[in-house]
């Protein structure tokens, strides 16, 4: 009997993923999510791609259409971006208020280049949708 217990501990450690628990910033302002942002840019959210482990989750990756570069160097016209998960959430699942890429129209990304490729910056202040009147509340380095 010894040597059954053994063999399944052994076979439920195989099935573990790590995975880091992060504790995010806290942005006061979305100027302050500007400025530590490597990369922001205004554009649409095309559609999931794949997926890419960020922080042990195996995150959807979507593919973004650029219209402007507003903080950062040019990526280019297209990029692919992963949904920063909260990480560590158990049962509450990794993105608990939904995909916070899962946009429809003109958004602002506030991105940083990890594990990787581009991901939101963290998983609640990524995302900003274009205000109807085009005033960004932020003001850019070039600005």
């Amino acid at each position: 009997m010894p040597l059954v217990a053994a063999l399944v501990a052994v076979s439920l450690t195989g099935c573990v993923t790590q995975q880091t628990c992060v504790s995010w910033v806290d942005y006061e302002t979305t100027q302050d999510t500007y400025d530590d942002a490597q990369l922001v840019v205004r554009g649409t959210v095309d559609r999931i791609v794949g997926t890419r482990g960020v922080y042990g989750v195996a995150a959807p990756v979507h593919r973004v259409e650029v219209e402007e570069v507003l903080g950062g160097d040019d990526p280019g016209s297209v990029i692919e971006v992963a949904s920063t998960p909260m990480t560590c959430m158990g049962d509450a699942g990794e993105y608990p208020d939904g995909d916070p890429l899962a946009v429809d129209g003109e958004v602002v990304l506030f991105l940083t280049d990890s594990e990787g490729g581009w991901r939101l910056i963290t998983p609640f202040d990524g995302v900003l949708p274009v205000p109807e009147n085009g005033v960004l509340p932020f003001v850019p380095a070039d600005g």
